[in-house]
């Protein structure tokens, strides 16, 4: 305004009052700056909402279920992430009518079948031009990995089990050592072992000695070696030689189809699986093929479209954040030079933006949020996290990167209230004309002012990523130890070459600790990466070992983070920290230049005063120093200082050596009880290096905690193959314990004890006192403890605990005299009968109420009990009947379900039908046991469950109608009609329960005749 002087004034309440009414330039400027300030503001709110639109369409084609859900393919194929491209045929020539006396089939061997066809040692074969010499996997052969294959041939599965087909392929092999045909037998031998190998070293001599009419056999089986190796280009080779040599053979075509659409060939793939289906109309796993393909070609469209709008985000974010830079450098300016009552920080970007919210009336604090969440999601876009491969796939696996991307989007979004945690404002491009120009020199502000020409920042970049890595440089003196294109070998380690790992026995010999979830603290040591620091903390601060660092020592500490500050939320997870030399020992080694014993003499101070001289004469990069720091403080068990050197050095080091500082973060936030934090910054690791030990440890323990175990043995052993002595050794000792665990199937019984009654909605474990069970009469078994007494005798405690408290337990030698008694000849029918009545009569005694005491020792209670009084007592009995009958059956007669079923198509047949091949009317046994009522049985949810479990296939009607394939294809099989027999009785089918384990008992060997029977017991028990 001008006053009645002359003089233009502003009004005293205006925003254009000035500090420094003087200062030219300031006033000139401060209407170009306002305006500016007023017009980005609507110019980023409508960019901000185009944003929005934009993440909303990625969210939504990103979501692969959704995106595939109508497609008629992709329907018709079932989800493709369950589809395994790597499906294989076991072909031993049956198919092309070899005769039988070519296979020279013979009963099989039952002694020591220790014989294996190890065709290398049978014959020699140093060179052939026929079995693809040149090829990078044969040259390579020694190091192919494969899975072992889930059934053996068809021919030969009805009559020997794997270790009576490799004694006999090996016999035959010594009889010709130049037969094609028992090579290719080999061959499957060792594919089914999963020694790839030494299966490839059978097929090249199948290949060699084959005849022209049968080669393909032979190049289809090595072919297929290759595509399950993950080596398309040469199983491609291979293979199309194979459908050259038999063009008319089905699956020929089908195993060339399958490899074109691993490699991403989905024209010449479904061209294959046409001509597989043209001749063999019923191949049905062609069909889903086919759809599979097709689907996947759909997704590839989906992914097309998730690359546009990924460069549209790209773009408009860039430009979103370039805008807003000097949005934020506008207001820091105008409230620069204008008056304040009060002190007032213009550096302070929340109270710049709430100042002028006031002054404007503009949501101009509540557009900055969004700016926060847009530059969250550039982190992420740009960051470690997102793998910009994922959009250039284009076979099969591209599903995988459809999902990977899935879930990067939905961890942005879960992440979106974390902006402060995770951003670091960025050196954003200023290019843009069409903002108002200020007169004279912009004034920069260093902790607000984030824009700059585009020359300057990449000239300050190149020159600060020039420094990092020659900062490093001379710290670079040795060799990655664990690159990400390292070959890890699988064929040295038993729980890769040894298919029943762990055995029953092998578990046995493994002593379990009292707490298996322990977290060990994790340390990614600097010589992994190739970093010699050994002297940092002695010569390069003047300090030798040998002497001690001159007083006054100050610890190492880090400037608080503002973000972990201002962590409020509670701890996620409570865990128990291991307590280990590990760290102490590694600082010691870092101190003392390698010599731990002389680092050990050195005071806890004077090594943090070590440190801190490195740190003050910056003899390092920052985050290598901080790193160390954060060590030193994790051995002095204060992560939160830890944490404080961490962050920083995270955020600081080169990307070839974030890991470092990542797994440490991982480690410490878990083991404050952080998961989530934890989880991020491993993942974060485990993307820069796959194969480092320290990283997969990491993720291991995580899974441990999340209960993912499958996962968590992965990583286990991915660790133990690449460092077998991790940690000392501990790393292969965690793994073998907790394969056991598993084996033994002990983590679902916990550490409390099984109440035999309780009431409806009580839990069935209790405390070993006995405090959670609500009811008296209650006893409580343990499952840890099995008395050392038959199973019926424990069963029949059981039974008679309601009424039977202080008598004698029930003698042993009861049950002991009517075994000795009992006939040798089952088809003594009377002889039998005889013996069970007088146990029958024996046992009733033995249980009856008073037995040999008094009724009256009684309690009135205990004489008023009834039946109907313990209405839940079968539900307990059952339950306990079934951990202990179903597992420890299997177990103790040392025999495995068959879990190859789970690789067969499932039968039309929804329930099993198992055939009687033999009359069971002379039988005593088997006679009883064609008696029994199939009427009143009822599904048996848990032992479902523990079935569904074995087999890892939880789609139990499913489940039967594979088992129902498998009898179907191996009627005269016991071990089929046994598992037949288990899944109907779990599920309630009394008739099939009772047909098929007579079928069982019919057709097993006198060695495994007993288990049917004991298996027909335990299941009417419950």
């Amino acid at each position: 305004m001008v006053t009645e002087n002359g003089l233009i004034q502003p009004k005293l309440d205006s925003p254009f009052e000035m500090a420094n009414p003087y200062d030219l330039l300031a006033f000139l400027n401060q209407d170009t700056r306002w305006e500016n300030i007023i017009n980005l503001y609507h110019d980023l709110f409508k960019r901000k909402d185009y944003i929005r639109q934009l993440w909303a369409d990625l969210e939504r084609d990103s979501d692969v279920q959704a995106q595939l859900a109508h497609d008629k393919n992709c329907m018709k194929s079932g989800p493709l992430n369950q589809m395994d491209w790597y499906v294989s045929v076991l072909e031993d020539g049956k198919s092309r009518n070899i005769p039988d006396a070519e296979f020279k089939l013979s009963t099989p061997h039952y002694g020591q079948d220790t014989d294996v066809p190890d065709c290398k040692k049978i014959s020699s074969l140093t060179f052939s031009m026929f079995a693809f010499e040149h090829l990078e996997a044969m040259i390579q052969r020694d190091n192919l990995t494969v899975p072992a294959e889930l059934s053996l041939p068809e021919q030969i599965s009805p009559i020997m089990n794997i270790d009576q087909f490799g004694h006999w392929a090996a016999n035959m092999l010594r009889l010709n050592s130049s037969s094609w045909l028992h090579y290719n037998i080999a061959s499957l031998y060792w594919r089914v072992r999963g020694n790839a190998p030494k299966a490839v070293e059978c097929s090249r001599r199948a290949v060699h000695y084959a005849p022209r009419v049968y080669k393909d056999i032979a190049l289809l089986s090595m072919g297929t070696i290759f595509h399950r190796s993950k080596k398309p280009e040469d199983a491609l080779i291979v293979l199309s030689a194979a459908v050259d040599h038999a063009p008319h053979v089905a699956v020929n075509h089908f195993m060339l189809g399958s490899a074109y659409a691993v490699a991403g060939d989905f024209n010449n793939s479904m061209r294959h699986f046409d001509l597989c289906l043209k001749r063999d109309a019923k191949f049905d796993l062609a069909k889903k093929y086919k759809h599979g393909v097709l689907c996947h070609s759909t997704l590839l469209v989906k992914m097309k479209i998730i690359q546009e709008l990924l460069d549209k985000l790209r773009i408009e974010l860039l430009e979103y954040s370039q805008r807003e830079a000097i949005w934020l450098k506008s207001q820091a300016a105008f409230l620069r030079t204008m008056k304040h009552h009060d002190d007032f920080d213009y550096r302070n970007v929340e109270k710049n933006c709430e100042k002028m919210s006031e002054l404007t009336g503009l949501n101009i604090k509540e557009l900055k949020k969004e700016g926060d969440k847009n530059s969250l999601i550039s982190y992420f876009l740009d960051g470690p996290m997102y793998n910009s491969k994922w959009m250039g796939e284009r076979g099969v696996q591209a599903v995988e990167s459809a999902y990977s991307f899935q879930r990067l989007v939905k961890h942005i979004e879960k992440h979106a209230d974390m902006v402060s945690d995770l951003v670091t404002p960025d050196e954003i491009v200023i290019n843009d004309g069409s903002i108002k120009k200020e007169i004279g020199p912009t004034p920069e502000f260093s902790d607000v002012s984030h824009g700059k020409n585009e020359k300057q920042k990449s000239s300050e970049k190149s020159k600060a990523a020039s420094s990092a890595d020659n900062d490093v440089f001379e710290f670079e003196g040795g060799v990655v130890l664990y690159p990400n294109n390292m070959k890890v070998h699988r064929n040295k380690e038993a729980f890769d070459t040894e298919p029943d790992w762990p055995t029953h026995t092998f578990c046995r010999s493994i002593e379990q600790p009292k707490n298996l979830e322990l977290i060990y603290p994790v340390f990614l040591p600097f010589e992994n990466k190739g970093l010699r620091i050994k002297s940092l903390l002695t010569e390069m601060i003047g300090v030798p070992v040998s002497r001690e660092h001159e007083l006054p020592w100050h610890p190492p500490v880090c400037q608080e983070s503002a973000t972990f500050g201002k962590k409020s939320q509670k701890a996620q997870v409570a865990v128990e920290v291991a307590s280990t030399e590990y760290l102490r020992l590694k600082l010691f080694e870092y101190v003392g230049d390698g010599d731990i014993e002389i680092a050990k003499s050195k005071q806890n101070e004077e090594i943090g005063q070590r440190i801190y001289s490195a740190m003050q004469l910056a003899v390092a990069p920052k985050w290598l120093l901080y790193t160390v720091s954060s060590l030193y403080w994790r051995v002095r068990g204060n992560n939160i200082n830890a944490v404080n050197c961490l962050l920083p050095a995270a955020k600081s080091a080169p990307t070839r050596h974030k890991d470092i500082a990542l797994t440490s973060l991982a480690s410490v936030y878990l083991e404050m009880g952080y998961f989530e934090e934890a989880m991020m910054a491993a993942e974060e690791a485990y993307k820069l290096s796959m194969y480092e030990p320290s990283i997969n440890f990491m993720i291991a323990q995580l899974n441990m905690v999340k209960k993912h175990r499958n996962t968590q043995l992965f990583h286990m052993k991915q660790v133990v193959r690449v460092q077998p002595r991790f940690m000392g050794g501990r790393a292969r000792t965690l793994l073998q314990q907790w394969a056991c665990r598993l084996f033994q199937k002990d983590l679902e019984l916990g550490e409390g004890d099984i109440c035999t009654q309780v009431e409806p909605g009580v839990s069935m474990v209790c405390e070993r006192d006995g405090s959670n069970c609500h009811m008296t009469n209650i006893q409580c078994f343990s499952n840890k403890e099995k008395p050392e007494t038959s199973t019926l005798v424990r069963m029949l405690e059981l039974k008679g605990n309601g009424i039977q408290l202080s008598g004698a337990p029930i003698d042993e030698g009861l049950v002991e005299s009517f075994m000795e008694l009992m006939p040798a000849k089952k088809l003594e029918r009377e002889a039998h009968q005889a013996n069970y009545d007088r146990m029958r009569r024996s046992i009733e005694q033995a249980i009856s109420p008073c037995r040999d005491r008094p009724c009256s020792s009684f309690t009135a209670e205990e004489l008023d009990l009834r039946e109907e009084d313990c209405p839940y007592q079968h539900l307990q009995l059952g339950y306990w009947l079934h951990i202990i009958s179903y597992r420890q059956l299997l177990i103790d007669a040392n025999i495995r379900l068959p879990i190859e079923i789970t690789a067969l198509p499932p039968s039309s047949k929804k329930i099993p039908e198992c055939r009687l091949y033999s009359d069971s009317s002379q039988d005593f046994f088997l006679e009883r046991l064609s008696r029994l009522d199939p009427a009143g049985w009822e599904p048996v949810l848990g032992l479902m469950h523990q079935l569904a479990d074995t087999f890892n296939y939880f789609d139990y009607v499913t489940l039967g109608a594979k088992i129902a394939k498998y009898v179907d294809t191996r009627p005269r099989d016991w071990l089929a009609a046994l598992t037949a027999g288990w899944w109907c009785g779990a599920a309630g089918h009394g008739a099939c329960a009772a047909r098929c384990l007579l079928a069982a008992a019919a057709l097993a060997d006198e060695r495994h005749s007993r288990q049917p029977l004991l298996s027909a017991a335990a299941l009417l028990q419950m």
